[in-house]
């Protein structure tokens, strides 16, 4: 049997029960295995803590850049030099600085789990990590669902009420009401969620009592089903009778946006549009478009695609964006919660258990290390 590391409990939504309820619980898989090196290849504001939970289970860790480091949280690692980094580690352990695809599998031989922060997993080919027997987590903590949701329901209120336009440096440089630039209340109107998954209906049940008409769309659901006062409705459907569009989608094969110079015109002029989940889900070049021409009022982004976006990017010169640094979930509390449940994930993952949390359907290569460390 596999052992805990002695944590507050992360809070994990148990499986075959409605989401964001229970514990985690894990399942007999395997003999331990050990000894093994982790790499924890973000600074991370739980670094030192990582660090001391991870080798007081027999791990032995590295942290390249050091616990004190600064490393900016989303600068990309390239391929090849995260294969260099990596090599002759058997765990990983991070956010999304690092892409996982068939060629990092392939290249890191030893690599027989990746633990990744967040509920986000776009940054990992999770078919080719089942093929070459990777095993991957992440971490579905209900705190982060929770601070989302608010961040996506504080985006839409900020947006709603023209804070984009009626800012405090406005006001300093001599700025007050302007008739053109009106607000919106969100009683009476309609709220289109793209995606319902989790986060997505953390939303619908805070706005359960604000009279807003709640309407979804998510591929695994069909439409004119009702699903916690939700009206479930075909994308088309959605993007017509929305006066706001909130996303909480995972990306489409091939990192596709769900919005673009196609989709977008068909949004009901004048949307309000939300985007907390994927900066992938969204046509940068076609928002910008629609921005300039006031298809879309306000576009309030807490994602992009790159992260940080690239100096001099045409959207963030638009007065009717707002828009917060991937900071959705930058909230102490949740930051722990992933984090701990991280480390939990490859304490059970080495110790011979499957986590709640596993996303891929192969662990062969833990399964191999297994049989010949008690061959």
């Amino acid at each position: 049997m596999g052992c805990r590391v002695t944590l507050p409990e992360p809070s994990v939504p148990r499986a075959g029960t409605p989401a964001l309820e229970g514990d985690p619980i894990s399942a007999n898989l395997r003999a331990p295995v050990r000894p093994s090196r982790v790499l924890v290849y973000e600074k991370l504001r739980q670094g030192t803590f990582i660090v001391d939970a991870l080798e007081a289970q027999g791990f032995d860790v590295e942290l390249p850049y050091g616990p004190h480091a600064t490393l900016l949280r989303h600068a990309r690692f390239s391929e090849e030099s995260f294969i260099e980094l990596a090599q002759g580690f058997d765990a990983v352990l991070g956010i999304s600085s690092a892409r996982f695809t068939r060629r990092v599998f392939e290249r890191l031989p030893d690599l027989k789990a990746v633990s990744k922060i967040g509920i986000g997993h776009d940054v990992v080919d999770l078919d080719a990590a089942s093929d070459l027997g990777v095993a991957v987590t992440n971490t579905p903590s209900r705190v982060e669902i929770d601070c989302v949701a608010e961040h996506a329901i504080a985006l839409l209120l900020a947006a709603a009420k023209r804070m984009d336009f009626y800012t405090t440096s406005r006001m300093q440089s001599g700025g007050w009401l302007d008739p053109s630039v009106p607000a919106q209340a969100l009683r009476g109107r309609v709220l289109g969620l793209i995606g319902f998954g989790r986060i997505a209906r953390a939303v619908a049940r805070r706005l359960a009592g604000w009279e807003v008409e709640l309407i979804a769309h998510d591929i695994s659901v069909t439409p004119g089903e009702i699903h916690q006062g939700v009206r479930m409705v075909s994308f088309d459907e959605l993007l017509a009778q929305s006066d706001f569009v909130s996303l909480h989608s995972s990306t489409q094969a091939g990192g596709k946006p769900i919005l673009d110079a196609n989709t977008i015109p068909k949004l009901k002029p004048g949307v309000i549009l939300v985007n907390t989940a994927r900066g992938l889900l969204i046509d940068q070049g076609a928002l910008n478009t629609a921005l300039t021409s006031g298809h879309v009022a306000v576009a309030a982004l807490d994602v992009f695609e790159p992260e940080p976006p690239i100096l001099g990017e045409p959207l963030l010169d638009r007065m009717n964006l707002l828009a917060t640094p991937h900071s959705a979930s930058t909230v102490a509390e949740a930051e722990h919660d992933m984090e701990a449940l991280a480390v939990s994930n490859l304490v059970e993952l080495f110790g011979g258990l499957a986590p709640e949390a596993l996303l891929t359907s192969n662990s062969g290569r833990l399964d191999a290390a297994s049989d010949v460390s008690h061959s």
